[in-house]
């Protein structure tokens, strides 16, 4: 369909991809449902993969912070495990006195939350301004 002036109807084709936005702030969406929904982070970061080679800028530096952000937060979540376990196996051989050790991993898991929330946040700003993120 091309675009005619006398069409109230039609918009002017994006130079720049609107369906990148969409997708971009899809995959933000999913990374945020995934606190309460497991899956559908992992279906954020895949759809990050199939999208990053064929769109442009400023979408391409959004599904890369995309994919970075998962598997940072993946790291996160493994330190967390083997922290977790860690502080468990010292506390049985300690007769409980290690269970203060759960605060790490606690903590740990805690922070990992806020600043994946903050850089969630930072990422959709940045493309409400059709910024790349940095």
């Amino acid at each position: 369909m091309e675009f005619s002036p006398h069409d109230s109807m039609a918009s002017p084709p994006s130079p720049t991809g609107s369906s990148g936005n969409s997708m971009v702030n899809i995959i933000y969406i999913l990374y945020l449902i995934g606190f309460f929904i497991p899956g559908t982070s992992a279906m954020g970061i895949i759809l990050a993969y199939i999208n990053r080679d064929s769109s442009t800028q400023p979408y391409t530096s959004h599904f890369q912070f995309q994919i970075t952000l998962f598997l940072k937060g993946l790291l996160y979540a493994i330190a967390g495990l083997v922290l977790y376990l860690c502080s468990i196996a010292i506390a049985a051989l300690t007769g409980g006195a290690g269970i203060i050790l759960l605060a790490f991993p606690a903590l740990l898991m805690l922070w990992w939350a806020a600043w994946t929330i903050y850089s969630i946040i930072r990422g959709m700003s940045a493309l409400n301004r059709n910024l790349p993120i940095s």
